[in-house]
C-alpha cells in the first residue's frame, strides 16, 4: 500500500505546496491479477450520476501570469455518493462499499485494487500549465488525445475548455480518458468533464432554456442539477462540435489501442511513474499509442493513410523522486530507454519536491 502525504483539496493548496512525498507500501502488487482493458459507454457514466453534484474552482496558475479555472466535483460530494448507493440493493451495495473502501482509506493507492485517481495532484496542474504554450494544441480540431492514468483529467479538462470555447471543427475530435478504476470515471472524472462543458459557451442554448443566457461563474463552488435535459443537452453538444470523449478502465498492460482507434496524435499523463514495477506497462502503453503498427491498424479495418506519419506529442509530468517507493524520473528515463525510447526535460522545478515535463520520443 503506498500513501501520498499531500494532494490538492483547494485553490490554495495548488499552489505549490513542496510537502515531502511518502510512501507506505504493503502487499505485492505483483501477484494481482491484472484488471482487464473496458470501455465505460459515456451513457452509462452519465446514468451513474447521482440528481445533485456539489462542485468548486481550481484556480491553476500559468506562466503567462494568468490564473485558470477548472472546475472540478467535490470529493465530499462522490464520498456522499457512495455512502447513499451502499444503502441499496445487495448488489449495488457489494459494489459502493468496495469503492468506499479506497476513498475511506488512509493510503491513496492500494495497488491492484486503487491507482489514487480521485483527487488532483500536483503534476497535473504542471502539465496544464506547459500545454498552455505549447504550439501542437493551438489547433486540437481532428486530433486525438489520450490521457493515461487520468483520474481528475485536469490536462484533458484544459484542453476541452479550449474545444468548448472554440467553433466547431469540421473533423471530428477524440478525447480519450483512461483510469485504473470504473469507480473513478463514474465519481470524478465525466463529472468534470460534464461540469467544464457546463461553465462553457458551449452550453450556451441549454443556460437559455433554463431562463439564464449567461453560464454560472466558475469561480464560486456552487450544485449542479442533473436532469435529463442537461445530460440531452450535453450528448448533443458533443455531436454538434464533433467531440468524441471515450473512458477506459484497467490495467495499462490490457489496454488495446487499435480497439480504441489507433495512433494518438497527443499522449497525457502525470503522477503515473511512482512504482517501477509498472513502468514497463506504462512506457509499452505510450509508445503503443504513439507509434500504432501497420499490422494493427490493418487488422482493425483502420485507414492506414490516416495515421501514417503523424507526430505524436507524449508528455510526462511527475516527480523527480517517489520516496519509499524507489519510482521517480531516473527509473523512468532508464526503462524508456530500454524500450527504445528516449526523454527530454521540458520544464523543470528544482525547489521543494523536484518535479520534471518529459517529453518522450520513439527512436526509429
Amino acid at each position: 500500500m503506498f500513501k501520498f502525504d499531500f494532494d490538492i483539496e483547494d485553490a490554495d493548496e495548488a499552489l505549490g505546496d513542496n510537502t515531502t512525498t511518502i510512501f507506505q507500501k504493503t502487499g505485492d502488487k505483483e501477484t494481482t491479477e491484472a484488471q482487464p482493458f473496458s470501455e465505460i459507454p459515456i451513457s452509462q457514466l452519465l446514468d451513474a450520476l447521482p440528481s445533485l453534484i456539489s462542485y468548486s474552482p481550481l484556480s491553476v496558475p500559468l506562466s503567462s501570469g494568468k490564473y485558470l479555472n477548472i472546475v472540478r466535483r467535490d470529493l465530499f460530494d462522490a464520498r456522499f455518493q457512495l455512502i447513499s448507493e451502499s444503502e441499496g440493493e445487495p448488489k449495488a451495495e457489494d459494489e459502493a462499499l468496495s469503492a468506499l473502501d479506497f476513498i475511506e482509506a488512509p493510503s491513496d493507492l492500494i495497488p491492484g485494487v486503487y491507482e489514487g485517481g480521485l483527487k488532483t495532484w500536483e503534476c497535473s496542474i504542471d502539465l496544464v500549465d506547459h500545454l498552455s504554450n505549447a504550439p501542437e494544441i493551438r489547433d486540437l480540431h481532428g486530433k486525438r488525445v489520450l490521457e493515461i492514468g487520468c483520474g481528475t483529467a485536469i490536462p484533458s479538462l484544459y484542453l476541452l475548455l479550449q474545444l468548448f470555447s472554440s467553433n466547431p471543427g469540421t473533423k471530428e475530435t477524440h478525447i480519450h480518458l483512461q483510469d485504473y478504476n470504473t469507480s473513478v470515471l463514474e465519481l470524478v472524472t465525466l463529472p468534470n468533464v460534464l461540469l467544464n462543458w457546463y461553465m462553457s459557451s458551449s452550453a450556451a442554448a441549454y443556460h437559455e432554456t433554463q431562463d439564464s443566457s449567461a453560464a454560472p461563474d466558475p469561480c464560486t463552488p456552487s450544485e449542479l442539477p442533473i436532469t435529463s435535459e442537461l445530460k440531452q443537452a450535453f450528448l448533443q453538444s458533443l455531436k454538434e462540435r464533433k467531440i468524441s470523449i471515450r473512458f477506459f478502465s484497467g490495467s495499462w498492460e490490457t489496454f488495446e489501442v487499435f480497439a480504441s482507434g489507433g495512433k494518438y496524435n497527443i499522449v497525457l499523463t502525470s503522477e503515473t511513474m511512482y512504482e517501477t514495477r509498472s513502468l514497463p506497462w506504462l512506457i509499452t502503453l505510450m509508445k503503443s499509442a504513439c507509434e500504432q503498427s501497420l499490422e494493427d491498424l490493418a487488422s482493425s479495418q483502420l485507414s492506414l493513410k490516416s495515421h501514417v506519419g503523424i507526430p505524436c506529442l507524449c508528455l510526462v509530468a511527475a516527480k523527480v523522486l517517489y520516496f519509499g517507493v524507489g519510482g521517480g524520473v531516473a527509473e523512468f528515463l532508464s526503462a524508456l530507454k530500454d524500450h527504445g525510447g528516449q526523454g527530454e526535460t521540458v520544464w523543470e522545478q528544482k525547489q521543494g519536491v523536484g518535479r520534471k515535463i518529459i517529453q518522450v520520443r520513439w527512436n526509429t
